[in-house]
């Protein structure tokens, strides 16, 4: 289940909190954002232990800025606290959840 991050220190906690994790960055009246989350989190829960962040830019303006965030919908992963893969706009599912395989096996 997505965990809804509504600040920029709720969002640098998730990513301390876990070693791997998903974010997806969305707005709203966004129709790509609201049909891709439900595939992001389709990926994400074949994957145990790693959580999935949702951002809502409408709502958290500061995000834009504080991940250089120029489009949505935004899907990052972080391994150990720092971004190892971004797709925005256009999201490749495959190429998604392929890197989320090669990051998920180094942890095992």
């Amino acid at each position: 289940m997505p965990k809804t991050l509504t600040s920029i220190e709720a969002f640098h906690e998730f990513i301390a909190e876990h070693r791997l994790v998903v974010i997806h960055i969305m707005r709203d009246h966004c129709s790509v954002c609201h049909a891709v989350l439900p595939q992001i989190a389709g990926i994400v829960n074949e994957f145990p232990d790693v959580p999935l962040g949702v951002i809502n830019q409408s709502e958290l303006e500061e995000i834009a800025g504080e991940l250089s965030i120029f489009t949505v919908p935004v899907d990052l992963i972080y391994f150990n606290g720092k971004e190892m893969h971004r797709q925005g706009r256009f999201i490749d599912m495959q190429q998604f959840e392929h890197q989320l395989t090669l990051m998920y096996k180094s942890m095992v």
